[in-house]
């Protein structure tokens, strides 16, 4: 587990209870949702995941960087699978990495309050702030110990509805960016099974937003979609457009 001051503990466990509990989303075996990138009110990209919780293994399709689907089944564990393009197996495991890559950056997106205790984590209790509109949230800084995930130099400030405690929103600081924090809504929040996700993000300032889609929480899957490069669920398009 995390570090974490107790005011700071309080406010996690009061946003994970309102999602439904730590322990319902543990429990889940399988979780299905697409990654949806808007701008504009147009898609521009979709990533479709699989993801296979109980055994630590995701399918992920989406176009590569040429406009081909590319499919990627992924240990995550290990970082080892075998991926697809069109179909057809892969020599080399480069787009076996970034199926990897594809299920860190979407899946925090989705999920990210059940992960603000893992180990690595470090959260602190940054105060109470005001809307304009009204609202009140408890902010939690979040930050990682040196070699956590990807990328551990990330920093993020999460905004806790004082009354609803689910996450209206976050401010947060990626490592390779330069400036100030950027900030982005979690809303949309769905019931997902026993527990509740947002499946919207709006970026402060862009015209551009995260959505998720076709999000289910599955008891089974069938082994072959962490097998086949084709599933019978209906394929995305060659030339997808690009964000």
């Amino acid at each position: 587990m995390g570090k974490a001051d107790p005011k700071a503990a309080a406010v996690a466990q009061a946003l994970t209870s309102a999602m439904g509990g730590q322990e319902a989303w543990e429990r889940l075996p399988y979780v299905r949702f697409d990654f949806v990138v808007m701008k504009d009110g147009k898609e521009t990209v979709r990533f479709r995941h699989w993801w296979d919780k109980k055994n630590g293994r995701d399918r992920v399709e989406g176009p590569d960087d040429k406009g081909r689907i590319v499919t990627a089944i992924v240990h995550l564990s290990d970082r080892k699978g075998k991926s697809f393009t069109t179909g057809v197996p892969d020599a080399d495991s480069a787009h076996v990495q970034m199926g990897y890559e594809r299920w860190v950056n979407d899946s925090y997106w989705f999920m990210m309050p059940f992960k603000l205790r893992d180990p690595g984590t470090r959260l602190k209790y940054s105060g109470r702030k005001k809307g304009a509109a009204g609202a009140e949230w408890d902010v939690l800084e979040l930050t990682f110990d040196p070699g956590v995930g990807l990328t551990p130099k990330d920093h993020y400030w999460l905004y806790v509805n004082t009354k609803t405690h689910l996450l209206d929103r976050w401010d947060y600081l990626l490592q390779d960016m330069k400036g100030s924090p950027k900030s982005a809504t979690w809303e949309g929040w769905t019931q997902v099974g026993p527990v509740r996700l947002s499946t919207l993000h709006s970026f402060e300032g862009q015209p551009v937003a995260l959505r998720f889609e076709n999000v289910s929480a599955p008891a089974t899957m069938d082994e072959s979609v962490f097998t086949e490069g084709h599933l019978r669920e209906t394929p995305l398009l060659p030339n997808t457009p690009r964000r």
